[in-house]
């Protein structure tokens, strides 16, 4: 399968989970958005030494936008029931994304992240 064909399938992946659960004021298709140009970047067979800018500036635009504590659990789910869909995810591309962005999360993302504190 091609590069551009698995990312095809994992963005598809992506929009499916992201209608199927809803955030109170952040739905999983605006996580899944502004976190969409972190894909090429978190892949095991990725050639980017860093994350794109447009990369970080999802990254940042959704720890700014979420402002509650509820607001961050509900996105932690829609982060971890996504990174659990993506078949070639390297964990520790995932995990370091935010530091590599410059933002401080917690949890760092990853699919056996605990969403509840």
């Amino acid at each position: 399968m091609t590069r551009t064909a698995i990312f095809t399938s994992l963005l598809l992946a992506l929009l499916l989970i992201s209608e199927s659960a809803a955030v109170d004021e952040i739905a999983c298709d605006t996580v899944v958005r502004d976190l969409h140009p972190c894909l090429p970047y978190i892949l095991k067979d990725s050639t980017q030494n860093k994350p794109s800018d447009a990369c970080c500036g999802g990254v940042k635009l959704l720890k700014a936008s979420t402002k509650t504590k509820d607001e961050r659990v509900q996105v932690c789910y829609c982060i971890k029931e996504s990174l659990e869909q993506i078949p070639n995810l390297d964990l520790g591309r995932a995990e370091g994304l935010p530091k590599a962005c410059g933002v401080r999360i917690n949890p760092n993302p990853s699919p056996n992240m605990d969403c509840s504190k």
